[in-house]
């Protein structure tokens, strides 16, 4: 009969589901940052190109508005590790 002789131990599977607990609240974290990265950038392009577009349109007062606005959602997209509160500000 053979049996195996490499299982874990219930303390060492207690451990792995505990570790795996504790690292779903930051994957959740750093997929919720990914996402708001991702639309901010899909914002910043469509505000340039209507911007650009459109800006002839709109005061001098409104467009530098927008810009600054713009170079605002730039500059929080830009961290390595971004932060979905950080950015949706």
């Amino acid at each position: 009969r053979i049996q195996a002789s490499g299982g874990l131990s219930d303390a060492e599977i207690e451990k792995m589901v505990k570790d795996a607990e504790a690292n779903a609240e930051a994957d959740k974290k750093r997929r919720e940052g990914v996402e708001a990265k991702n639309q901010a950038e899909s914002l910043v392009h469509s505000s340039e190109k209507s911007l650009q577009e459109h800006g002839d349109k709109v005061s001098e007062t409104d467009r530098k508005a927008i810009e600054d606005a713009i170079a605002a959602l730039k500059s929080a997209v830009e961290v390595s590790e971004p932060d979905a509160e950080d950015i949706k500000a």
